[in-house]
């Protein structure tokens, strides 16, 4: 297996390289930046990107996705009702991409965004986006349009429900999330970029949390939202 996650300290978020170099295949999941930089070094070791995937449409940062997925000629991947305008795949919850001998399982977990996905690569890590982090868990209010508090509450309530999911899994599976201490997207996540779900259960309390006191937690006290949050998610969702 070849596996990179690639720290972007500007707005403190992380890109993943999975691939498998005895086929010369590679899957670039939630890019920025220079699109060459991937194709550039998935090249160096002997492969080429097959797929490129956002696990949701990002609101702090301008996604590479589209723009690297049509450098290297392959497909863009998003999740169920992306709400973009622009060509693109579905997987549907329980969809597997076979990158070379790599097996990555898509899981629906919607809440931060309706259409987010994880990724279980090998049954052995996740991708976890903005659903997990280390420590925290995602915001449920960025939207580009008012969100009334029963709205919220009901985004909650379904980033609860993924969050049950996740946690169902072993506990040794590793997490790698998209963001890092830093960023705004969470309130309280750690500086380290790795975990595993049996840490998070122990450690990061929003996940224990009940469905009522989840949603409290995650409706109150909203942190500011992301610099130039409007305009980088109407570009996310246009593609320009």
């Amino acid at each position: 297996m070849y596996f990179r996650q690639v720290l972007h300290e500007e707005r403190a978020c992380a890109s993943y390289l999975v691939g498998c170099p005895t086929l010369g295949q590679c899957v670039v999941v939630d890019p920025q930046g220079e699109p060459t930089s991937y194709t550039d070094r998935v090249r160096e070791n002997g492969m080429v990107v097959a797929g490129v995937i956002d696990t949701h449409i990002h609101a702090d940062h301008v996604s590479a996705a589209r723009e690297l997925a049509s450098v290297a000629g392959t497909p863009l991947y998003l999740g169920p009702g992306a709400a973009v305008s622009f060509d693109h795949v579905t997987l549907e919850d329980g969809s597997v991409l076979e990158v070379g001998n790599r097996r990555i399982r898509a899981i629906h977990t919607p809440g931060h965004t309706p259409e987010h996905l994880t990724f279980l690569v090998d049954d052995w890590f996740l991708l976890t986006g903005d659903t997990l982090f280390v420590g925290d868990v995602g915001r449920v209010d960025l939207a580009l349009q008012e969100v009334s508090s029963a709205e919220l509450a009901a985004r909650a309530r379904q980033l609860h429900g993924s969050l049950e999911r996740l946690m169902e899994l072993p506990e040794w599976i590793e997490v790698y999330p998209g963001h890092y201490a830093g960023s705004v997207c969470g309130r309280g996540m750690d500086g380290k970029t790795v975990s595993t779900l049996g840490r998070e259960w122990r450690r990061n309390r929003t996940v224990r949390l009940a469905v009522d006191d989840f949603v409290a937690f995650q409706t109150r006290d909203l942190p500011p939202l992301p610099e130039n949050f409007h305009a980088i998610k109407a570009r996310n969702l246009s593609g320009g």
